[in-house]
């Protein structure tokens, strides 16, 4: 009998670890799935930079180059919805940052090439950007016109 209870309280604890491990390593599972050829030693390299860089902004929280970089590496590691955070917070901060403009529509094109990917890939280019030109003529045309019509608009 106390065998089976040790067994059974052992089993419960397994289970509850393992359920931690998932929820906890959830993080790692999307970056992993989005960068499968990348080796631990950069992902642990992204993520000290990334710790350096929250460093930096907590010092100073209006630098749009440190915030453009935190998403830059947030990219890299395939965390797009934080890298999204952070080229809005750079353009909120520079609204001329056109490395923002162009890294977040290829974010938010990562996710499929949205209106929004597109109008950033547009503002991107007219900001001196050729290869967001690019990208914009060969992905965006089924939003050209929409996109066209804004543009006149504002």
């Amino acid at each position: 009998m106390k065998l089976t209870v040790f067994l059974f309280l052992f089993c419960i604890a397994g289970f509850v670890k393992s359920q931690d491990t998932v929820i906890d390593s959830a993080e790692a599972k999307i970056e992993k799935y989005y960068n499968i050829d990348l080796p631990d030693s950069v992902r642990s390299h992204l993520k000290s930079q990334i710790d350096h860089m929250n460093k930096y902004i907590a010092q100073d929280s209006l630098n749009p180059k440190a915030f453009l970089q935190r998403g830059i590496y947030y990219g890299q590691l395939g965390a797009q919805v934080k890298a999204i955070e952070n080229y809005d917070k750079t353009i909120q901060l520079d609204s001329l940052e056109s490395v923002a403009y162009f890294n977040r529509g290829l974010a938010k094109g990562r996710f499929r090439y949205t209106l929004d990917a597109c109008l950033d890939l547009k503002k991107a280019f007219k900001l001196g950007i050729q290869q967001a030109g690019e990208i914009y003529e060969s992905y965006c045309r089924i939003y050209h016109s929409t996109i066209e019509k804004a543009v006149v608009s504002k």
